[in-house]
């Protein structure tokens, strides 16, 4: 059963839902009101993609979201039109073939202020690395509403940490952006997985 979580606070009017289909959990988030965007993503097994759902359940409901019973339909006036093209295009195709083709058909373009921003990877711990002869580095963020905390040092330690306050989710994530935009420009490369250990290193000195 798809559900259907919604965080409203100042500024911020968000929804966030999600569904287990088997051994795949799919996610959908976005402003209120629009059809914002969508991820799926299997896990090989049931329990494991079960422990995913709870883990984030758990993440979203500790941020704030409250659960508002059964999704609402996508806010878009067009989308009806849109499904009915999708099917009628695919009349040959399978039912898993033609309920993706609706899928994408109603899953709305984002807008321009999410353009490039996907709210999911932000809202979690993301994991960068540089190696580069002498150099091995790696450097973490995550975006907590208005908060945005940054990780760095050399792989292996703990390096170091720093956490800004915004006056707006807006403002921390358009600095997220520019941060992301900046490291992934000097060779950063996105993996799993975080940084550990108990050395330092200066932030001025990563780059």
């Amino acid at each position: 059963m798809r559900r259907h979580f919604e965080f409203q606070e100042g500024s911020s009017s968000k929804f966030w839902e999600i569904e287990r289909n088997g051994t795949a959990v799919t996610t959908w988030w976005g402003r209120i009101g629009t059809g914002g965007q969508s991820k799926e993503k299997d896990f090989g097994t049931e329990s494991k993609a079960q422990a995913e759902y709870d883990k984030l359940v758990e993440e979203k409901t500790g941020k704030g979201y409250v659960e508002s019973g059964a999704a609402p339909a996508v806010a878009h006036a067009n989308v009806q039109p849109q499904v009915k093209a999708a099917v009628a295009a695919a009349p040959a195709k399978s039912a898993t073939a033609t309920a993706t083709a609706v899928k994408k058909a109603v899953r709305a373009p984002k807008s321009d202020d999410d353009e490039d921003f996907d709210e999911e990877l932000a809202g979690s711990r993301r994991h960068f690395e540089f190696e580069e002869g002498n150099s091995s580095k790696f450097w973490d963020i995550q975006l907590d509403d208005a908060s945005l905390t940054t990780w760095w040092g050399r792989l292996g330690t703990s390096g170091q940490s720093k956490t800004l306050d915004f006056d707006s989710e807006e403002e921390a994530i358009a600095q997220y952006k520019k941060l992301v935009a900046e490291k992934t420009k000097k060779g950063y490369e996105e993996s799993e997985g975080e940084g550990a250990g108990d050395e330092d290193e200066d932030e001025e000195g990563e780059d």
